[in-house]
């Protein structure tokens, strides 16, 4: 395929990738943890030490009262507030909108190729001939709730090298999607969302390309 071919019609940023929440997840019990050994460490070294010989005199007290503050504010900052911190970042950064989606790239090119690309992903799918579906998926993904999503499945006829068979893409429902007889399923958030604006862009291209032979 020449350079030409290759430019992008249309380059879109994902808005959400459910794909993603495993990840956020496993982020965040990783956080906690590895926060908690660093408090029972760091707890351990602000510890009372004391002397045999001033055990049970005011020295011996004064230490122990140290440590116990010592210790209490461990707990605060690295048992609670830092992972509380991570914890934050994290979901901020994998909400609708956010960073993490921002890195997911989709686009068709000018050689007939919807590609979906970034964070993980690395899929193509050739449109000329393809087959498309399109239908509306209730989904739950857990801390993000329950929607309705509009999907376009694009299959294609023929395997390209280090692409797919088939590449899947969703946006949020609206009430009018309902009138177009779309199939209602239930199912997995198993696909990045796009906003409705760039969904309906990629959409029409998609369409388009896929009716030349």
């Amino acid at each position: 395929m020449s350079e030409a071919d290759e430019r992008s019609l249309i380059e879109l940023s994902a808005d959400l990738d459910l794909p993603g929440e495993t990840g956020r997840q496993a982020r965040i019990f990783s956080a906690w943890i590895l926060c908690l050994l660093l408090a029972v460490i760091v707890a351990s070294l602000v510890g009372a030490h004391i002397a045999i010989d001033d055990d049970g005199t005011a020295r011996a007290a004064k230490e122990l009262a140290r440590s116990r503050a010592d210790k209490a504010k461990v707990a605060l900052v690295l048992g609670l507030l830092l992972p509380a911190l991570l914890t934050w970042g994290v979901n901020r950064r994998y909400r609708r909108g956010g960073g993490h989606a921002r890195g997911i790239q989709v686009d068709v090119t000018e050689g007939g190729e919807l590609r979906i690309w970034g964070r993980g992903y690395g899929s193509r799918v050739s449109l000329r001939g393809a087959e498309v579906d399109e239908r509306l998926v209730d989904v739950y993904a857990g801390r993000l709730g329950a929607w309705r999503q509009r999907r376009v499945r694009v299959r294609g006829t023929t395997t390209l090298r280090g692409g797919a068979r088939e590449i899947e893409l969703a946006t949020t429902a609206r009430e009018a999607d309902l009138g177009e007889g779309l199939p209602v399923e239930g199912g997995e958030g198993d696909c990045v969302e796009l906003a409705r604006e760039d969904f309906d862009r990629l959409r029409a291209l998609v369409l388009e390309h896929a009716k030349k032979a």
